[in-house]
C-alpha cells in the first residue's frame, strides 16, 4: 500500500475532472485559447487554507497497516495566476506525521511488535508551480465548474519532536481540482506528493528516500481581478484604395511634369525666336498646335487664348489665305476607329470656333482628320492636337 493511495486519488479526481470540463468555444466551434491580455501584479491571486491527512512512508511501512500511519493534515497557500494557464503559489503543508522506527529513530515513542512508534510534528514550506490543464487545453473559462491544476515545487521541509529536529530539501509533485462555488469562492480537493531524504525521521535504513502522501480537502478565495480578457485578433488594414489614389496622383504628376517640360521648351524656343520682318503688304502666317487633353475634344483656357491670338495676328493678318485644319489623336492609347472620331472630332471643334466665335470664311478653312496615322511627335501627348497650317 506504499504511496499507492495518493496515487489512486490522484488519478479518480484527474479523470472525474477531466469529464466534467466545459469547453469555451467560439461561434465557429473553435476552442478559444488566447492570447490573453497580461493582467495587473494585484490581479488574479488566491488564498486557500485546508485540512485533510498525511500518511508517511518511511523503512517500516509494511510492518504496521496503513490506518496506524493516518496523520492530521494542513494546508494554507497563497497564489497568483499569471496567465490562465500558468501561475505560481507559496504553501505550508504538513502538522502531523505517524509511522514505526526502530531503537535508532529521533521519535520513537514506545515498542510495537518488535519496533517503535514514532509520532513527530512535520512542516513542509515550498513554491510550487502550475499549470491549469483545463484552461491550456479548453480555453479559458471563467465560470468552468472543475479545473484540474497539476504542479510541481521545491522548498523547505522540517520534522521535530523530542527536542530534537531535522531539516531537509524537499521536492512536491501533486494535482490540485477547484470547484466553483462562486465568483470568488472555489472548494479545493489536492492530493500531494513530498520526496526528501532517508533520514527525515531519524531513521537510515534500506531506502534511499523517504516521502510524505497527503489528501485535503478545503476552501480558496480569489483575490483582486478574477478573469482575463482575450485579445480580439484584428483583420490586416486594407490599403488598396489608398495605393490606388497614390498611383492615380503619380500618373497625374507624371502628365503634369511632362507639360511642363513641353512649355518649358515652347517658352526658350519663343526666347531665341529671331525677330520676323513683317511685309506689310503681304503676311505669311506660320502653322500652330492646339493640344488637347487625352481623350477630350475641347480645349482649355491656355489654348483657346492661343487660338484668339493665332485668329488675330495670322488668319485675319493673312486675308488670303487657305488654312487647312488637321485632327489628330496619339497613337499610344485608344483604338484606330475611336482615334479616328476623336481626331474628328477636334478637328469640327476648331472649325466651328473659327466660323461661328470669329467668324472666319468657311471658304478659307479646309478640314482634314488623320486619326493617329500620322504622329508627328515623338510625346503621345503631343499628338492629341489639331494642327493649324
Amino acid at each position: 500500500m506504499k504511496k499507492r493511495i495518493i496515487t489512486v486519488a490522484l488519478v479518480l479526481s484527474s479523470v472525474c475532472a477531466m469529464a466534467q470540463q466545459k469547453e469555451n468555444r467560439d461561434t465557429d466551434g473553435n476552442i478559444l485559447r488566447g492570447p490573453y491580455e497580461t493582467n495587473s501584479f494585484w490581479s488574479n491571486w488566491h488564498i486557500g487554507v485546508g485540512g485533510g491527512i498525511n500518511i508517511y512512508e518511511g523503512e517500516f511501512d509494511n510492518k504496521t497497516s496503513v490506518g496506524n500511519r493516518i496523520a492530521p493534515a494542513l494546508d494554507v497557500s497563497l497564489g497568483k495566476w499569471i496567465t490562465p494557464s500558468y501561475g505560481v503559489r507559496l504553501q505550508y503543508s504538513g502538522l502531523k506525521a505517524k509511522g514505526l522506527t526502530d531503537a535508532s529513530g529521533m521519535y520513537a515513542k514506545g515498542a510495537h511488535r518488535g519496533y517503535y512508534k514514532e509520532e513527530f510534528n512535520v512542516s513542509n514550506l515550498h513554491a510550487d508551480f502550475m499549470w491549469n490543464w483545463s484552461n491550456g487545453f479548453l480555453g479559458f473559462n471563467e465560470k468552468r465548474v472543475w479545473n484540474v491544476i497539476p504542479f510541481v515545487g521545491f522548498g523547505w521541509a522540517r520534522s521535530w519532536g523530542n527536542s530534537t529536529h531535522d531539516n531537509e530539501i524537499a521536492a512536491n509533485i501533486g494535482i490540485l481540482n477547484t470547484f466553483r462555488l462562486g465568483k470568488r469562492l472555489d472548494l479545493t480537493l489536492e492530493g500531494r506528493q513530498m520526496l526528501v531524504k532517508e533520514c527525515f525521521d531519524g531513521t537510515v535504513g534500506g531506502s534511499k528516500g523517504e516521502g510524505m502522501s497527503a489528501v485535503t480537502l478545503g476552501l480558496s478565495v480569489k483575490l483582486g481581478r478574477t478573469r482575463f480578457d482575450r485579445v480580439e485578433k484584428v483583420a490586416p488594414a486594407d490599403y488598396s484604395s489608398y495605393n490606388e489614389r497614390i498611383n492615380a496622383l503619380r500618373a497625374k504628376n507624371h502628365d503634369l511634369s511632362t507639360e511642363a517640360q513641353r512649355l518649358a521648351a515652347e517658352l526658350e524656343a519663343a526666347r531665341n525666336r529671331k525677330p520676323e520682318v513683317v511685309n506689310e503688304s503681304k503676311v505669311t502666317a506660320s502653322p500652330v498646335a492646339l493640344f488637347f487633353p487625352i481623350g477630350k475634344a475641347t480645349l482649355d483656357k491656355k489654348e483657346l487664348t492661343n487660338l484668339e491670338f493665332y485668329v488675330n495676328n495670322a488668319i485675319k493678318a493673312d486675308k488670303n489665305k487657305t488654312f487647312t485644319l488637321i485632327g489628330s489623336a496619339d497613337s499610344a492609347t485608344g483604338s484606330k476607329e475611336l482615334n479616328q472620331r476623336l481626331s474628328e472630332q477636334r478637328m469640327e471643334y476648331v472649325y466651328n470656333l473659327l466660323v461661328e466665335k470669329y467668324k472666319i470664311s468657311p471658304e478659307r478653312l479646309v478640314k482634314k482628320a488623320e486619326g493617329d496615322t500620322n504622329n508627328r511627335f515623338s510625346e503621345p501627348e503631343l499628338n492629341r492636337a489639331v494642327i493649324v497650317e
